[in-house]
């Protein structure tokens, strides 16, 4: 299949935002789920996948701009999203929050987990949606 002018236009349209966003392939390699050689590729010359297209646009819709705050601001905690979740804590909240999850006889990682399923349940659901994709939490320890 040859490529089209419409895919053209978008290929353009997502190279202009990448950059103004100050992002490369790579970070929407990982967005997408591959390698940032497809990236290259489908921004080069290959067509790019319909929903990997439709992915692109909800990431460039849904990533705050550099001057966008998001929610409130909590003392040492700094989150930033984009399609993923990073969880910045200030060594005394890792801390607390290592400890909270001992007592709950969890991992920290299983506790924020839980503690975000809880977050996007349904309304008067009682518990957390089921058949939700998972990924691994890594938090950092400090010494």
């Amino acid at each position: 299949m040859t490529e089209g002018n419409d895919q053209t236009e978008f290929k353009n349209i997502v190279k202009q935002w990448l950059k103004s966003q100050g992002l490369d392939y790579r970070w929407m390699a990982e967005r997408c789920g591959v390698s940032e050689i497809t990236v290259r590729n489908w921004m080069s010359q290959k067509n790019i996948p319909i929903l990997k297209q439709q992915l692109i646009e909800r990431v460039m819709v849904q990533l705050p701009g550099p001057d966008e705050a998001v929610g409130q601001t909590v003392p040492g905690v700094s989150v930033n999203t984009s399609m993923s979740l990073t969880v910045q804590l200030a060594p005394d909240m890792y801390r607390r929050l290592t400890e909270r999850a001992l007592a709950a006889g969890l991992t920290p990682e299983a506790l924020v987990a839980q503690a975000i399923a809880d977050l996007v349940k349904p309304a008067g659901c009682e518990t957390a949606i089921q058949g939700l994709k998972t990924r691994e939490v890594i938090l950092p320890t400090f010494e």
